[in-house]
């Protein structure tokens, strides 16, 4: 067995070009960060709230979103291209609200998730027990609307965000607008936050949603980072991780932008193999010819 993985890995190497020698050294993802001197590795593929990278239009999406919470808003909206930093955006709302005021839950929506396995994913975060096996659509809006009662009750709001919301069927997002009336005369009991992709927002366009769109009073849009958004990004996460921001050289800042067309995904995914490399090779910056290296190696 243990032959046969090294023979796949050797393949692997030879296919994206990295030395033998390196190679091995870069099986030890640790290394970087002893070889850097980091906390922790800067570039990895999470959604870690600590390395939030606050542009003024992420900043002012998660002030959108907020303000629907805040102010009782029933529906808030953000979209953008993937990889823009929608899911990392659920994390700092999620964190950052006050647990005694509101009860934040999350739920990603799947392809081909229907009303009835969204109604159960919400019943599920909110812990509500002792449903039967069999049961209506009407039966499980009636339980989730006595737990938002209930919560209101002791003074606390019911948070709903939705990642990957353009997934949501039709049937789905008219449940949704049902679920945004659950309110009492002075004010909304609940308040949804959709966070999904760019052609979510033209599908909702559409005559059939025009109600639900109505009760979208904030909608707020990421775009991905200017050259100088990349630049401060990169040296931002370094030194959150506990580095120097001067790991990657001046020159590799404009190639990084040009090649990642500033997605932040695409930005991590370089740079993470950059680190590798880099420290496989014992060079204490990257330069532009790793950057160029690991660029080449993963067309």
């Amino acid at each position: 067995m243990v032959k046969a993985q090294s023979v796949c890995y050797d393949e692997l190497n030879d296919t994206i070009g990295i030395p033998q020698k390196e190679a091995e050294f870069i099986q030890d993802s640790s290394e970087p960060i002893k070889f850097f001197r980091l906390k922790t590795n800067p570039f990895l593929d999470n959604v870690n709230p600590e390395f939030f990278f606050r542009t003024p239009v992420h900043e002012d999406a998660y002030v959108k979103m907020k303000k629907c919470i805040d102010d009782d808003i029933a529906i808030g909206i953000t979209t953008a291209i993937s990889g823009t930093g929608k899911t990392l955006l659920t994390q700092i709302l999620l964190s950052e609200l006050d647990h005694r005021k509101y009860k934040p839950i999350i739920i990603l929506v799947y392809p081909q998730m229907c009303k009835t396995a969204l109604l159960k994913e919400i019943i599920s975060e909110l812990g509500i027990k002792a449903l039967p096996s069999r049961i209506t659509v009407h039966d499980l809006v009636s339980a989730i609307q006595n737990e938002i009662f209930k919560l209101h009750q002791n003074g606390v709001k019911l948070v709903i965000l939705i990642d990957e919301a353009h997934f949501l069927s039709s049937d789905s997002l008219h449940l949704l607008r049902t679920l945004s009336n659950i309110e009492k005369p002075e004010k909304k009991l609940l308040t949804i936050l959709l966070f999904g992709e760019e052609t979510f927002i033209v599908r909702l366009q559409h005559p059939r949603y025009k109600a639900l769109l109505s009760r979208m009073f904030i909608r707020s849009g990421l775009r991905p980072l200017t050259s100088e958004e990349v630049e401060q990004y990169i040296k931002y996460r370094c030194l959150i991780a506990g580095g120097s921001p001067l790991i990657f050289s001046q020159e590799t800042f404009e190639i990084i932008a040009e090649k990642t067309r500033g997605i932040p995904r695409e930005i991590n995914r370089i740079c993470h193999n950059a680190l590798l490399l880099a420290a496989s090779k014992r060079q204490k910056i990257v330069d532009s010819t790793i950057v160029s290296e690991i660029i080449q190696t993963q067309q």
